[in-house]
């Protein structure tokens, strides 16, 4: 009986260690065919790897003739430059309607395309105080790398230093810094105009085109009127209020005194027309 018992243990036994043998060779087999399903994926993955890697520096090797106009080889003008032509017109116009919709939002500027999208036409509108006043207008060449064929910017505006910055990089940045600059080269202008209008017992004996210097003469009330020379630097473009102010006038006493000090603080402070207005109801000038 004992020794029956024991035959069929040692069945048993068997027939599970069988089962275990099996199990793990399918299992192993199951681990191999994963693995090498792997490496083929993994052989497949750096093939594309490589073939866009080689992609990338042919691009960046067109892009970079085409910004500093060098000759093409026959093969980049065959194929790789019309591939790239039409990338790089595709992601311009997508920027450009991004930025057409964020202007609805903020305002400043317009965008139109023309040509059939190889071209956008940007209107610049001017403002101060709440008048509207010079459109500036500028056309934007997409056929290439982003080039200004035309406009009616001033040309004492530093136009050129700006497309340098940014036009290639990032037109975004490059519109937004354009109708920074002027809006505020509008509103410095219109300052002027606003003195010779309202004040006319001051007299600007200087202004640049860009109307960053402005050079006024003053008579200041008292026993004696004195002549005051005000110089006004506007150092920063994007901004219509000087960065520095400075008082001049045979009696020096005068231009250090506390009421001078004041008003060069307000010329530091508001709009010339405004502070001079001030100044004249203050009594400090005819």
């Amino acid at each position: 009986m004992d020794s029956e018992m024991e035959t069929i243990e040692q069945g048993v036994l068997g027939h599970l260690m069988a089962l275990e043998r099996g199990g793990m060779g399918q299992q192993d087999q199951q681990e191999s065919q994963r693995l090498e399903m792997l490496k083929i994926r993994a052989m497949s993955l750096r093939a594309k790897r490589d073939q866009l890697k080689h992609q990338t520096d042919a691009v960046k090797i067109l892009k970079d003739k085409i910004s500093k106009d060098l000759p093409l080889a026959d093969g980049d003008a065959a194929g790789g430059f019309t591939e790239l032509k039409k990338s790089l017109l595709t992601a311009w116009r997508m920027q450009l309607k991004d930025l057409q919709r964020a202007h609805h939002l903020i305002g400043g500027y317009d965008l139109v395309e023309c040509k059939e999208g190889k071209s956008v036409c940007v209107s610049f509108h001017t403002a101060f105080e709440g008048v509207y006043l010079e459109t500036y207008n500028m056309e934007l060449d997409l056929t290439r790398t982003v080039q200004i064929s035309r406009h009616n910017i001033p040309p004492s505006f530093p136009l050129e230093s700006f497309a340098k910055q940014n036009l290639q990089k990032d037109l975004k940045t490059f519109l937004q810094t354009l109708n920074q600059n002027l809006n505020a080269l509008a509103a410095r202008r219109q300052q002027v105009c606003l003195l010779k209008e309202l004040v006319g017992s001051v007299e600007v004996m200087e202004s640049n085109q860009l109307c960053n210097i402005l050079v006024l003469m003053c008579t200041a009330q008292g026993e004696t009127p004195k002549a005051v020379l005000c110089t006004l630097e506007y150092g920063d473009l994007t901004q219509c209020l000087p960065t520095r102010v400075s008082i001049e006038c045979e009696d020096k006493t005068l231009s250090e005194s506390p009421q001078w000090k004041k008003n060069q603080s307000l010329l530091l402070e508001s709009p010339a027309h405004a502070a001079l207005l001030t100044m004249r109801r203050m009594g400090s000038i005819a």
